[in-house]
């Protein structure tokens, strides 16, 4: 029964959703996982170094607790790493051969 007569009675109100939970900022671990997997496909030297670098700054936010992707700033940061030392390798086998 309603405690006004004449008005219905109010519905309960809303639950509340708690406090604020910032979202996760996974978006530099994603993108060290993408530019390292193009790297070690194209095996080029210079998206590797961005592909190590963009890793480890997602590790980075991991560890602050503002990321969750840490497989995948991992992943970044390996295949950059062997597509940079692959890279370097093809370079020198190549000026090694043009000069012999």
């Amino acid at each position: 029964m309603s405690q006004y007569p004449g008005y219905p009675e109010q519905p309960p109100p809303a639950p509340s959703a708690g406090p604020y939970q910032p979202q996760a900022q996974n978006g530099v671990g994603l993108a060290a996982m993408i530019v390292g997997i193009a790297s070690f496909v194209l095996l080029a030297p210079i998206s590797s170094i961005v592909a190590v670098s963009l890793g480890v700054v997602g590790l980075g936010k991991v560890r602050k607790g503002t990321a969750t992707n840490r497989g995948q700033a991992l992943a970044g940061v390996i295949c950059g790493a062997i597509s940079l030392v692959l890279g370097v390798v093809g370079i020198v086998v190549f000026v090694v051969r043009s000069h012999a």
